[in-house]
């Protein structure tokens, strides 16, 4: 995979892979950079720095590293699932590395998209922390990448969902994270209405926290933590719930399979099946022949 993440060199702006750096994929990922690298067994690298927030996840690689930052010296075990978390600006003056090999996983915290899911109601700016262990972001990290190889058929509702996890994760476990200003603990009935009313009305479209936040004048952070607190479920989750009801209902006519899947918002049948048999451990054809 090309690197589309920046870091610096020598003042010369590179990819995470080292190589120039590329332009952003067209893709369907609407969520925080997501890239994976093969990390290479051997290498050392010197004066270069982050740009923005960075993190990697390690997996299947072990070894050791080590990297010097200004006074700082990090003497480093790797072990698959480690977590390197590098504030906005981190300078790596010096750093090798002696490892197996393996992957890592790559997330940017890009300010334009981090500002468009946050807005201004909380500042986050995470410390630095490397080789540590925490299986949210480990988690997280391959949810994102399984979704991005999928070609991210779950759309910009999942993707967004999965990078406002993670800032929150950022901001709670690795820095600053405070509220700008004071908000309401759940969202009033009318517009909780007006949201649902909106999810049902456009149900075959590609629909995103950020549209749904929106409408509402709210970050897209604010929206799913509001929301959550009044439904009790993210709005992901919600939007998915309500979808497979209606394919329900759908089953009992005579609509084909295919036409169902993009009614209710799916991107393919074959994603409808997956995520029906899932959820409800028969698949749409058994449901039908049932009904």
């Amino acid at each position: 995979m090309a690197s589309h993440i920046p870091l610096f060199e020598n003042d010369q702006v590179i990819g995470i892979d080292g190589k120039p750096l590329e332009p952003l994929p067209v893709n369907a990922w609407s969520g925080l950079p997501f890239e994976v690298h093969p990390h290479m067994r051997r290498g050392e690298v010197a004066h270069r720095y982050n740009p923005h927030a960075l993190l990697l996840v390690h997996q299947r690689s072990r070894g050791r590293a080590l990297i010097r930052s200004g006074l700082t010296t990090y003497d480093l075990s790797l072990e698959p699932g480690h977590v390197d978390v590098f504030s906005t600006g981190f300078h790596m003056d010096h750093a090798s590395w002696d490892c197996t090999p393996g992957e890592v996983h790559a997330i940017e915290v890009d300010p334009e998209r981090t500002r468009a899911f946050l807005h201004d109601d909380v500042t986050l700016d995470p410390t630095t922390r490397l080789a540590t262990r925490d299986p949210v972001i480990e988690r997280l990290s391959a949810c994102m990448r399984s979704e991005v190889e999928a070609g991210c058929p779950s759309g910009k509702l999942f993707a967004e969902a999965m990078s406002l996890a993670l800032l929150a994760r950022l901001g709670a476990c690795y820095g600053r994270h405070e509220s700008a200003r004071p908000t309401a603990r759940k969202l009033p009935a009318q517009q909780l209405k007006a949201t649902i009313d909106y999810i049902e009305s456009h149900m075959a479209s590609d629909l995103s926290v950020t549209t749904l936040a929106r409408r509402l004048d709210m970050s897209a952070y604010t929206f799913a933590r509001l929301f959550k607190a009044t439904t009790g479920v993210s709005p992901h989750a919600f939007v998915l719930s309500r979808r497979l009801g209606r394919a329900e209902l759908l089953l009992a006519g005579e609509l084909p399979l295919s036409e169902i899947a993009l009614a209710v918002g799916f991107a393919s049948q074959s994603h409808f099946t997956e995520t029906f048999r899932r959820r409800t451990g028969r698949t749409p054809l058994v449901a039908r022949r049932r009904g």
